[in-house]
């Protein structure tokens, strides 16, 4: 188990190959699963002229993204306000993307993970032999034409072309055709029977990848994170105990997939709770 109190970490800037101001902190990189890599990131964006914007684009690897403030526009009326979960399936279409203020809470992970160190290093190979700009990386090829790419699957290409002799990025065909937002409070409890209720918002694909809300009812409860699987529960309200420690909101803490995490809460304490594949 891993807790990370979010409120102890200062914003750091990103070096942002998109435009906009954009700042972060890192939550943690790693496996979810044998041979499933991955990266968490708090992100917050500026207003204004530093709002961040991006082409419409697609990834190779999932994401789950929670809203913790303002309204993220991820394109064709993929709206997700505060308090909103969205599902995002690899190979699937999104965008343009305008974030304006707020922030959010970000999961990224497949079976070809990218990590930070070998982005940044890429990143900054590939701007000197060509440019970043406005989300696209632009480069000239043998023959002089220009060439024009998604600025952060460029990276991926090309680090992907190192590591495993790819000749170009490889997109799976998408389970679901666009990212899928789920309201929690759409969603009605529902009683466990052990001092807690739960919501779940939605379980994907063949991996039985979930997303569920979590609240304590009586004092005395515990909420029993599995070993299957990688866990991560972000607490929103109230406070939350493990063994000796306690954690209020805005707290992330990692159940990873070989072990067993109970998390004892006060009453009224609720929590978003992310399952990532089955180890």
């Amino acid at each position: 188990m891993e807790a990370f109190v979010s409120g102890d970490v200062p914003w750091e800037p990103v070096a942002n190959h998109r435009s906009g101001e954009v700042y972060r902190k890192f939550l943690r990189e790693g496996e979810l699963a044998p041979g499933v890599g991955f990266t968490a990131d708090l992100v917050k964006f500026s207003e204004g002229a530093g709002a961040f914007t991006a082409p419409r684009h697609r990834h190779d690897y999932d994401q789950f993204r929670l809203t913790l403030e303002g309204c993220p526009d991820y394109g064709r009326d993929v709206l997700a306000p505060e308090g909103q979960v969205a599902y995002f399936p690899a190979g699937a279409h999104y965008g343009p993307e305008r974030i304006e203020g707020g922030s959010i809470l970000q999961v990224q992970w497949s079976h070809s993970w990218v990590t930070r160190q070998e982005y940044d290093e890429m990143r900054d190979q590939l701007s000197r032999t060509g440019r970043f700009e406005d989300g696209t990386y632009i480069s000239v090829d043998d023959t002089g034409a220009e060439q024009r790419t998604d600025a952060a699957n460029a990276v991926f290409e090309a680090v992907k072309r190192k590591r495993f002799g790819m000749t170009e990025l490889a997109f799976p065909i998408p389970r679901y055709p666009q990212p899928l937002v789920m309201n929690p409070a759409a969603f009605a409890w529902r009683p466990d029977g052990n001092g807690l209720s739960s919501k779940v918002l939605g379980r994907y694909t063949e991996n039985d990848v979930y997303a569920s809300k979590h609240r304590w009812d009586d004092d005395d409860a515990t909420l029993v994170l599995s070993a299957e699987r990688t866990q991560l529960l972000w607490i929103t309200t109230g406070s939350v105990r493990i063994g000796d420690a306690s954690y209020g909101p805005e707290t992330a803490i990692w159940s990873n997939y070989d072990e067993i995490t109970n998390v004892a809460g006060g009453a009224g304490t609720e929590a978003v709770c992310f399952g990532f594949p089955i180890a």
